[in-house]
C-alpha cells in the first residue's frame, strides 16, 4: 500500500519542502542542465527578492561552462525562457533558494516542470516537452515559452557541437 509523502522541514532554510520536491541527486540531470536551472533560480530570486540583485549571479553562472562571451548570452537565453514562463503562469511559482546549500540540493515540483520541458525538447520529444510546458504554465498558451526553450536549446546545442569537433 503506498505511503503518502509528508512535506519534511529543511534545517537551514526552516521551511517545508513540498511533497512533489525531488534531490537533484536523484535525478539525471547533466552539468549543462545543472547550470541551466542554477542559473534560473537567480533569476526567480531576483523577481522575489529585487533587493538581493541575484540577476548578477545569473549572468556570471553559465560562464563557468561556456566562457566569458557566450556565458551571459546563454544567461539571456535562460532569463527570456523564465520571463515566458512568468507571462503564461497566474499564480506563485516556487522554487528553492539558490543561494542556500541545503536547499538549493532539492528541485521542487514546479522547477522540475520547467526543466522536464526543456530536457523533452532536447530529446526531440516535442509532445512531451508541450505536455510539461502546458502542467508548467497552468494550461494557458505555451507557445512563447516553449520558443524561448527552443533558442536555448539551440543556443547549447551549439556549443555542444563546438566541443565535440
Amino acid at each position: 500500500m503506498p505511503t503518502s509523502r509528508k512535506p519534511t522541514v529543511d534545517a537551514c532554510c526552516n521551511r517545508a519542502q513540498e511533497t512533489q520536491a525531488t534531490r537533484l541527486d536523484d535525478t539525471d540531470f547533466c552539468e549543462q542542465e545543472l547550470i541551466i536551472l542554477q542559473t534560473a533560480r537567480y533569476f526567480f530570486d531576483s523577481f522575489a527578492h529585487p533587493q538581493g540583485q541575484s540577476w548578477i549571479l545569473g549572468f556570471d553562472c553559465p560562464g563557468n561552462l561556456y566562457g566569458e562571451v557566450e556565458g551571459p548570452r546563454i544567461a539571456a537565453l535562460i532569463l527570456d525562457s523564465v520571463q515566458a514562463m512568468r507571462m503564461a503562469r497566474h499564480s506563485c511559482f516556487r522554487f528553492n533558494n539558490p543561494h542556500c546549500v541545503g536547499c538549493s540540493q532539492i528541485l521542487s515540483e514546479h522547477e522540475r516542470l520547467f526543466m522536464r520541458s526543456f530536457t523533452a525538447l532536447r530529446e526531440g520529444r516535442r509532445p512531451v516537452a508541450f505536455s510539461y510546458a502546458m502542467l508548467l504554465c497552468e494550461m494557458n498558451p505555451v507557445d512563447s515559452f516553449l520558443a524561448a526553450q527552443l533558442r536555448l536549446l539551440n543556443a547549447t546545442a551549439e556549443r555542444e557541437l563546438a566541443t565535440a569537433s
